[in-house]
């Protein structure tokens, strides 16, 4: 099974996972962090480093090979690459995620909780180019697998890019640099998160759509996301 959170930036997403983690820990499920292994490994993982846990939580972009350009480079405030270069990169980076972790362990049964994927570039890159459609990321070859092998449930947070803004503006101990952490971008990219064609798109595909609120407070988020959690792990 696999399980997708997504929103904007500064939305709660890193959050609600450390809770999550949290949660299974502490039921005795044992987790395999691909997100923190690339970035100490910079290569990916072997499956049968993978294959004893109960649970692996994954993000995109990644953090080695492609992934790690589009953050480094790509999607660096400091530059200025286009939004085709940028959907491009993303689903390439997906293709290989894909390819060698993805559809090998869900083949095997296994659960994987990931903090974006497709979901993000069906948002991102239509809100940052217009002439981009959602139609036209989708055709990606990346994003093409990615949909072929859709999220069996896509956790989508709610709420408003200036409280999400503020967040972001305050916080410390996280700076991305990222080109999506202004207020134009974020508003645009919300619009497109909650948009019909997006809701059905991956509807058609199966995915069971889910709706968080980012707006509470921490405490609260938590114990809705974990008691979501629950409700799909069933």
């Amino acid at each position: 099974m696999l399980i997708m959170i997504d929103g904007i930036d500064g939305s709660g997403k890193s959050t609600i996972v450390s809770a999550w983690k949290k949660y299974l820990s502490d039921q005795g499920k044992t987790i395999f962090d691909l997100k923190n292994y690339l970035k100490e490994n910079d290569r990916y993982p072997e499956l049968q480093e993978m294959e004893n846990f109960d649970y692996i939580f994954s993000a995109e972009p990644t953090y080695t090979g492609i992934g790690k350009v589009l953050r480094e480079e790509l999607i660096n405030n400091k530059n200025n690459y286009s939004a085709e270069a940028i959907a491009d990169a993303h689903s390439l980076d997906r293709l290989v995620l894909y390819t060698k972790i993805i559809i090998p362990l869900l083949a095997k049964g296994k659960t994987i909780i990931q903090d974006r994927g497709l979901s993000t570039s069906l948002a991102y890159q239509p809100a940052q180019d217009q002439t981009l459609t959602l139609e036209t990321v989708a055709d990606l070859v990346g994003n093409r697998l990615a949909a072929q092998n859709r999220p069996d449930h896509l956790i989508l947070m709610k709420i408003e890019p200036e409280i999400a803004f503020e967040r972001l503006v305050s916080r410390t101990h996280k700076q991305d640099d990222a080109i999506f952490e202004k207020i134009d971008f974020m508003k645009k990219s919300s619009q497109k998160y909650h948009e019909d064609k997006y809701g059905r798109f991956f509807s058609s595909l199966g995915t069971q759509l889910h709706y968080l609120s980012g707006d509470e407070k921490i405490d609260i988020m938590n114990e809705h996301a974990v008691n979501l959690l629950k409700t799909i792990l069933k």
